[in-house]
């Protein structure tokens, strides 16, 4: 393994400009650029800190989480539960670009904090004279630059990466921004309006929508528009559109820092609880898992509906036939359990969302805590909560906007699992199936849901803005 920090003669990396960063970066494809001053203990040895939960990294492309227990060895006790997150990272030079194969972060959920580490073993050139412990490890205002790069299919595929060292001007561009927050990742604002905030940026966006009945349309990822459009998710897609974004995208130059939810209002004068869906992902243990949906709802479901004989022909499993904490309904033939669970910041890797037989004790289907996280940490670390009114109906129908947001800034998996324990975020299956020639077809959703007036327990803090207020955000 060679290191062009340590053979280039002209130290490039203490000589750099933000402008060689910028175009090192943006011709290996990178699609923003992201930066974290680091201090003396950010290196090969202590790892590099860069965020609290793995969702404030959700415009990464993190891999599958996994979990192995800490061995003890002779007197010591185990070590705390780390969770090891893979991340396809590839370190940018003016020689080339290289892949770091076991570049990975490292998710302590008792602190919590997400760390990177890895970079350096196995990297053909890797930054290792400004990362490596026993050499510039310990400098302070080196700055780690970085950026996600989509691949040929249109996602994001890898992370391109470089490190500059504290006397290059690019640091001290970096300690100059109006973005930039001392412990934290900032968004890189180069031939961009510095004075822009995120928040402001947002406020932008939206206050140019609200109050218009618009006709609901959606945009593909190609630039495509499909007007009108009128199926159920038809808000959501028409507020991502009328931002000027494709599906799954993000508007504004903050890339991925803020998801978008349409919540459907009665009145857009001031805001009523509503049910928000967080994800919705499939168990990945228990009885479940080795039969079909179909039989899964057929031994645990009740029947919502019957042929002229009498006969079901259409089978419901809900919240109604799962025994809550606490509750002991006749019905229900599932009891749901959170298993390895303290606290936000004390759980098992290995626990899991469980729902058991009421009878047997089997376990009857299973969210581990691993495969949840791989979901939650697709999520965007904020969400903006905006109102909708949907009147009239097929392609008469029209949405409009409301002024009254809800952000939410700063989440993280064990809060989660708390607001879980709590009661407020919530299983909340609706998997029909119906008989149709001799055969059951499932219509699945599975979801785990929370209400708007409890989402402040999922995270650190929750604003609620008004955009008819100029001064609002």
């Amino acid at each position: 393994m060679s290191d062009t920090h340590v053979n280039d003669d002209q130290q490039w990396f203490d000589t750099a400009d933000i402008q060689q960063v910028y175009d090192l970066l943006t011709q290996a494809g990178a699609e923003s650029i992201w930066v974290k001053r680091l201090v003396p203990n950010n290196n090969s040895k202590q790892q590099i800190f860069l965020a609290n939960d793995p969702s404030d990294l959700s415009f990464l492309p993190l891999g599958v989480p996994s979990y192995t227990p800490a061995k003890s060895q002779k007197k010591k006790k185990a070590g705390a539960p780390v969770i090891q997150i893979p991340v396809p990272w590839h370190w940018v030079t003016p020689n080339g670009e290289f892949d770091a194969p076991n570049a990975k972060m490292c998710y302590y959920p008792q602190y919590p904090e997400v760390r990177f580490s890895g970079f350096l073993q196995g990297c053909k050139e890797a930054p290792s004279e400004l990362l490596n412990e026993s050499k510039r490890g310990h400098e302070l205002n080196r700055c780690l630059f970085f950026g996600p790069v989509k691949g040929e299919d249109g996602k994001i595929s890898h992370v391109a990466g470089l490190v500059v060292g504290a006397p290059s001007s690019a640091s001290r561009y970096v300690l100059d921004m109006d973005t930039f927050e001392e412990g934290h990742i900032c968004p890189v604002k180069y031939k961009t309006d510095r004075t822009v905030g995120e928040i402001s940026i947002l406020e932008e966006a939206l206050a140019k929508i609200i109050g218009k009945k618009i006709t609901p349309w959606r945009m593909l990822n190609d630039g495509q528009q499909v007007r009108p459009y009128i199926a159920p998710n038809a808000p959501g897609l028409t507020l991502e559109a009328e931002l000027g974004v494709g599906e799954n995208a993000i508007p504004g130059p903050d890339f991925d820092v803020w998801e978008l939810k349409a919540i459907k209002q009665p009145s857009l004068e001031r805001l009523s609880n509503h049910k928000v869906t967080l994800f919705t992902p499939q168990p990945d243990l228990g009885w479940t898992t080795q039969h079909s949906q179909a039989e899964f709802v057929l031994r645990y479901g009740h029947v919502s509906g019957t042929d002229e004989n009498g006969e079901p022909n259409e089978y419901y499993f809900t919240s109604g036939d799962i025994n809550r904490f606490g509750e002991d309904k006749d019905r229900a033939k599932l009891n749901l359990e959170l298993v390895g669970f303290n606290d936000a910041k004390h759980f098992d890797p290995n626990g899991m969302i469980a729902l058991y037989d009421k009878e047997t004790s089997e376990l009857a289907a299973g969210w581990s805590y691993l495969k949840l996280l791989e979901h939650w940490q697709r999520k965007h670390n904020r969400a903006a909560y905006v109102p909708y009114l949907k009147e009239g109906k097929a392609e008469s129908t029209t949405v409009e906007f409301g002024p009254l947001i809800t952000l939410g800034i700063s989440t993280s998996f064990g809060l989660f699992l708390q607001a879980f324990q709590d009661g407020k975020a919530v299983y909340d299956p609706g998997v029909k199936i119906t008989l149709k020639n001799g055969k059951w077809a499932p219509h699945p959703r599975s979801q785990f849901r929370i209400n708007l007036k409890d989402i402040s327990a999922i995270y650190q803090e929750v604003k609620e803005v008004d955009l008819r207020d100029s001064d609002a955000m």
